[in-house]
Formats: structure tokens, C-alpha cells, sequence
């Protein structure tokens, strides 16, 4: 038994949770050894720092369980959400490619373990695994599109709208592979998703529960309808 970023893990049990991962599993027998062998795993409490906007990006961040988010704080408190990251998601590749100050904050919405992939080891990976090049650069294609939809939905849609679309988000098959149809989600979380005070999505949340495409019950909400909700988020483009 070792201790690992504060987690007590054995070399079995972290080889079970990377190979949760799809791009550990297509990864060489050495590369796995030497994933398995510098990843650090740790847990954050909610609300905590993952990684701080303006610090160099040591690390590949990817979320075990639990839900982070990128977002930005002025210092006049106001905030923008890039984008959640739920389980299964990773994060933070460009800032460590580019080996840059970070743009944003990484923070925990709720309790989270995390792992976290040591940029020599990414920088490895990345030069020597075409599977690992080729799962990156999907990544950032990817990532790059939910940026840009993001920003979309903020500046054109209703508030229904921008709800609707950051539940469907979660669901992204390429960034989010692991997320299930019961989301344990609070409305205070999605709001903290969607820069959203949790009274004005409880009033989406009702709206979408009318339209037949989720249901809620206490600290969780389940997609009935995930291309109903899609649809509905983009019908005012």
C-alpha cells in the first residue's frame, strides 16, 4: 500500500482506475508502466483549487470522480464558466502542450478525486503513443467546438435555453464518456456550471420537467429526452 497525492492506493487498484480511462486502455504495456508509476492522485473538497489561474500548468488534470470546473474571477467577484468537467472528463492539455501560465481556475464543485498526469509524463506520451496523440488531438478538437458553443449559448440564448444545453453538454460522448442518464447534480451545481443563480435554473429546471426532456428529485436530475433537451436548447439559433 502507497500513498499517492494523499490517497492511500495500491499498484492494482491504480491500474483498476486508469483503466477506466479509454486512452490509458489503448496505451503500450511500457507507457501504462510509466503512467501508472508518476500519476498523482489526490482528493479536493468542494470548493477547493485543483489549479489556480496564473501558475505554471504542471499537469494534465483529469477527474476520477466528482465534478470540477474551469472558470475565471475578477476581482470584482464576478465569474465565467468555461465549461464542467464530471467523471471520466480530463482537462488542461493546451495549458500543458504549450507549457503556459494558466488562463483559469480549476475548481472542485463538489468533493473529487483527481488524477493528475505529471507534464513530462504527458510530454512522453504525446512524442513517442500515436494512440495517445491521436486521443489528445480529438480532445482539443473537441474542446475546442465546447468553447466556442459555450460562448454562443451565453450571448444568444434564453436562460431555458443555456440550461437545457449545459445538461446536454455533460453527456458529450468524446469528453465525457462516463456519464450516466441520473445525473446526482444539485441545482446549485448546474448553476455554478452556467454562471446561473440556483432560483433561475430551478425555474428552467421546471420548465424542461413540463416539456417531458428531464426529471428532478432532491440533489438529482435525470435527462428523459437528451436529443429532446439538445433540441430544444438550439431551436432559438
Amino acid at each position: 500500500m502507497t500513498n499517492v497525492g494523499g490517497v492511500d492506493v495500491t499498484g492494482r487498484h491504480l491500474v483498476e482506475q486508469l483503466s477506466m480511462h479509454a486512452w490509458f486502455v489503448g496505451l503500450a504495456p511500457e507507457h501504462q508502466a510509466l503512467v501508472t508509476k508518476t500519476v498523482v492522485v489526490q482528493n479536493f473538497a468542494s470548493g477547493a483549487f485543483v489549479a489556480r489561474r496564473g501558475e505554471l500548468s504542471h499537469y494534465w488534470i483529469g477527474v476520477h470522480s466528482g465534478l470540477i470546473k474551469l472558470a475565471i474571477y475578477n476581482q470584482d467577484g464576478r465569474s465565467c464558466t468555461f465549461s464542467g468537467i464530471p467523471a471520466g472528463g480530463w482537462a488542461g492539455e493546451g495549458s500543458v502542450i504549450k507549457r503556459e501560465l494558466r488562463k483559469y481556475d480549476v475548481i472542485a464543485v463538489r468533493d473529487a478525486e483527481i488524477m493528475l498526469i505529471p507534464e513530462p509524463t504527458f510530454s512522453t506520451l504525446l512524442a513517442e503513443s500515436l494512440p495517445f496523440t491521436g486521443f489528445v488531438i480529438r480532445q482539443l478538437n473537441e474542446r475546442m467546438g465546447e468553447f466556442i458553443s459555450s460562448v454562443q449559448n451565453t450571448r444568444l440564448l434564453s436562460t431555458d435555453a443555456q440550461v437545457a444545453l449545459a445538461i446536454a453538454q455533460l453527456f458529450h460522448p468524446v469528453l465525457y464518456p462516463r456519464t450516466m442518464a441520473i445525473l446526482a447534480f444539485s441545482q446549485e451545481e448546474i448553476g455554478l456550471l452556467t454562471g446561473l443563480s440556483r432560483q433561475r435554473v430551478n425555474q428552467a429546471l421546471k420548465q424542461l420537467t413540463k416539456l417531458q426532456l428531464v426529471t428532478t428529485s432532491y440533489q438529482s436530475i435525470q435527462v428523459v429526452d437528451l436529443e429532446g433537451l439538445r433540441r430544444f436548447g438550439l431551436a432559438q439559433l
